[in-house]
């Protein structure tokens, strides 16, 4: 590791509302929820109660666990939708993004052939398959195989301008920047 600050490049934008994708559905089902407990309720039960035995927590005369676990879920994934950074700290490329982290020594990539590819158009390096990762339209975090089999980290947030480095040994990072080739040229 270098002693110095590490050097950051600006992820390519998405739209915030791309975070529906993941609040929508958690909030349609809290909806059905809190609609099931007061369509059944009893007229006497109290709206909220909190006690010292099991379960401890209660709305509407029934145990609301589920409601509360549901929204811890979806501000955890919420809030990780935003965790996005490229950074170069001496000589090793640290990207993070969302849920996963992938730190690649520079030594280890072939810069020989990395290039700044359109993925919706070239299908060499296209997200066929999802391994370990998190994606929705428009955004793909995590790992991936790729369209030739082989494996791939991804921090994608624009498909059209979208740097492709090829590693040895190792998944190949896809990495959407607003200006790729600035890290090009500091990993070179």
């Amino acid at each position: 590791m270098s002693g110095s600050d590490p050097r950051t490049f600006d992820i390519a934008e998405s739209s915030p509302l791309r975070v529906l994708w993941i609040l929508g559905p958690v909030l349609v089902v809290f909806a059905l929820c809190v609609w099931a407990e007061l369509k059944d309720a009893p007229a006497d039960a109290p709206w909220m109660e909190i006690t010292l035995s099991p379960p401890f927590f209660r709305m509407w005369g029934s145990a609301a666990w589920s409601l509360a676990t549901l929204v811890l879920i979806g501000a955890g994934l919420g809030a990780t939708f935003f965790r996005r950074r490229v950074s170069l700290d001496g000589d090793v490329l640290d990207v993070r993004s969302t849920l996963y982290r992938r730190r690649t020594p520079v030594a280890q990539m072939q810069l020989d052939q990395a290039e700044v590819v359109d993925l919706s158009r070239d299908r060499r390096y296209g997200l066929r398959l999802k391994t370990n990762g998190y994606s929705m339209p428009g955004f793909y975090s995590g790992h991936f195989r790729l369209q030739g089999g082989s494996k791939g980290f991804a921090l994608v947030t624009d498909r059209q301008h979208t740097l492709v480095i090829p590693v040895r040994g190792g998944s190949t990072l896809l990495l959407s920047l607003d200006r790729p080739q600035a890290l090009l040229d500091a990993l070179r």
